[in-house]
């Protein structure tokens, strides 16, 4: 992908894209890690010559929703010619909580990406929009194996990390992120924008190995998982 001195990549999102990253200036961190570090590395240097920008703007536990309250902040002001978004795996986990219906959560997560591309298309005009498919991956509590993780140091049990216990939960989030990926899907191509879909191949790569290895607790990628966004990310963009 050709950028010049004039492009700023931003990527929007939850804590898959949050990456654990500074929210000052450090260039070690700033970016967090994650597959957006990947991708920005690699267009970054592809790029060197031009010399063009990043940003990293997830946030860890966000719905659409929230990510649209701090949009002008964080979307509008930045001035990117280029804007990534991945979210909604938190849109279905909310709606349980709240009490709210699958269709009400999904219907929500529309409305909220549909309100964030028609204001940065107002604001910014015709920029190169990117929307990346949400996923969950439920990994039933008596096949989960910390061995299955790519570190080591993780394989001994963590309290309160791994995967799901409660049935209805997991039957909602099933569900809710399953019409939340058609939805993503259906918003990026009525608006012109560039659809990353990213299930099917996590699911294809989950059959060859593990969930664990891919997605360590069934919704945030490990090293592995991240590196399938970022290639499918670039995959989708070389496409245009």
């Amino acid at each position: 992908m050709k950028l010049t001195d004039k492009d700023i990549v931003l990527f929007s999102g939850d804590s898959i894209t949050d990456g654990n990253r500074v929210k000052r200036m450090d260039l070690n961190h700033i970016m967090g890690h994650g597959y957006q570090f990947i991708v920005s590395a690699k267009l970054a240097l592809d790029n060197s010559d031009t010399m063009p920008k990043f940003v990293n703007k997830g946030y860890s536990g966000y719905r659409m929703g929230q990510l649209l309250e701090k949009w002008q902040e964080d979307v509008i002001d930045n001035k990117p010619t280029v804007l990534s978004i991945l979210a909604g795996v938190n849109d279905g986990h909310s709606g349980y909580l709240e009490g709210i219906t699958v269709d009400e959560t999904v219907e929500r997560y529309r409305k909220n990406l549909e309100d964030a591309i028609a204001l940065t298309k107002e604001k910014l005009g015709n920029i190169k929009i990117i929307v990346c498919e949400p996923f969950y991956f439920n990994i039933p509590a008596d096949v989960y194996n910390n061995r299955r993780i790519p570190h080591p140091e993780c394989e001994e049990s963590v309290p309160s990390f791994g995967p799901e216990t409660d049935v209805n939960h997991i039957e909602y989030r099933k569900e809710a992120t399953e019409k939340i990926r058609i939805a993503a899907r259906a918003v990026a191509e009525e608006n012109g924008c560039v659809f990353v879909p990213l299930y099917d191949r996590f699911k294809e790569e989950a059959e060859k190995s593990r969930v664990e290895y891919l997605i360590w607790d069934g919704t945030h990628p490990t090293v592995a998982g991240h590196m399938l966004i970022a290639e499918e990310w670039l995959k989708a963009l070389d496409k245009e």
